[in-house]
């Protein structure tokens, strides 16, 4: 066919009532930027409601779009956040509705949580609007915050272990609470949080969703796991708890975050920090992958390389990416917030880019200082938005 034909067909193709399989096709080999679906739902009505009326396409697309670089969120203006591409260095026009002064304690599949002064736990989508609140986890100080927003603190860190609104009766939500950062599970319909047994009483840094269980590191580099055994039955959650690695003799000035590399493997990163007075910045990481085989002691073994992997910590859920998959993206490199609770009047200065490769660091560009008393930047992952707002689950 010639060019001055194909171009003709083009021209006079009906795009707007092609074949809803067709349609449906086109979407299913679409890949991750989100901004193509968006781009996609935006062509005309028929081509939006491809993306929205299809429960089952949506969830594969939204399960698809949970693998690529997160956004930064950060502060524009009172009651509102935007978001900033760290990969293209250029802030999106989009306003978001979020709690200004309240700090983020978890950041999963473009949820974010927040807590009140009764360590009542709120979910956010600020993407769509979606809400979801939790009861208050079960710690004797609630009554006791003698300083203004110190409640904030007393939850460490929310995860959950799918996103709702591809999963919306079969998730949980695990969060790392008191000054042990001990763990508490709730899935929907349950009323209460319900409590381990707090392994190894060590504080815990972070914790994941791997593989049908939760993961947890502690600031010694004790590994702990927790399976939740009667998802089909009981309303109160069971647990079998196992103890992976033993923590250490002794701690360092290392925080450590548990990730999922790309290729399905564990990995725990020492972020080893400074401190001065009031300030806190951050001066290495060292990785270690978890080596598991069946009746074999676990271990920890450093890995100086990450191949194509691009890391992302702070106060949201660790993840990692393929960078190849993304212009710009940069493979075997840590990009990092500032999620210390002490952020300073300077605001959050101590987050960047970490090159496992050269050892060195480099600040995020083009960062608006202003509102820099306000708590930290953290990375979210965009969510598709809806024509209406939907409630996955009520508590």
């Amino acid at each position: 066919m010639a060019v001055s034909e194909k171009q003709n067909l083009l021209k006079h193709t009906d795009w707007a009532n092609l074949p809803k399989n067709i349609i449906d096709s086109i979407i299913e080999k679409s890949v991750p930027p989100l901004s193509q679906f968006i781009r996609f739902g935006s062509v005309c009505k028929a081509w939006h409601a491809a993306i929205t009326e299809n429960r089952s396409l949506r969830s594969k697309i939204l399960k698809r779009c949970h693998h690529q670089v997160p956004f930064l969120m950060i502060t524009k203006r009172q009651e509102k956040r935007g978001l900033y591409n760290i990969t293209e260095k250029k802030l999106h026009g989009v306003e978001l509705s979020v709690p200004y002064k309240r700090r983020c304690c978890g950041s999963s599949y473009g949820w974010i949580a927040t807590v009140d002064w009764t360590l009542a736990i709120k979910l956010i989508n600020p993407f769509t609007g979606g809400i979801i609140d939790l009861p208050s986890v079960d710690i004797p100080v609630v009554n006791k915050f003698t300083k203004k927003d110190e409640h904030e603190f007393h939850v460490k860190k929310v995860i959950l272990s799918d996103d709702p609104y591809v999963n919306p009766d079969n998730f949980m939500v695990l969060a790392l609470y008191g000054a042990s950062s001990s763990i508490a599970i709730i899935r929907p319909g349950e009323k209460t949080w319900t409590y381990t047994s707090n392994l190894e009483t060590i504080a815990k840094d972070d914790a994941i969703f791997h593989k049908g269980k939760f993961y947890a590191v502690d600031f010694r580099l004790g590994i702990i796991s927790v399976q939740v055994t009667n998802m089909n039955g009981s309303l109160v959650s069971a647990f079998d708890e196992k103890i992976i690695i033993p923590p250490e003799e002794e701690g360092d000035n290392a925080f450590k975050y548990i990730v999922e590399s790309s290729d399905g493997e564990l990995l725990i990163v020492q972020r080893f920090i400074s401190t001065y007075g009031p300030y806190r910045w951050t001066t290495n990481f060292k990785v270690l992958k978890l080596r598991q085989h069946a009746n074999h002691v676990a271990r920890l073994v450093e890995v100086r390389n990450i191949g194509d992997d691009a890391l992302f910590l702070g106060d949201n859920c660790s993840m990692s990416v393929a960078a190849s998959r993304f212009p710009e993206c940069r493979p075997n490199s840590i990009y990092f917030t500032d999620d210390t609770i002490l952020y300073t009047l300077e605001g959050s200065i101590d987050m960047g880019i970490f090159s496992l490769e050269t050892g060195c660091f480099q600040p995020f560009d083009d960062m608006d200082p202003s509102h820099s008393d306000m708590p930290p930047p953290f990375f979210i992952l965009p969510t598709l938005v809806e024509n209406r707002v939907t409630h996955p689950c009520q508590y």
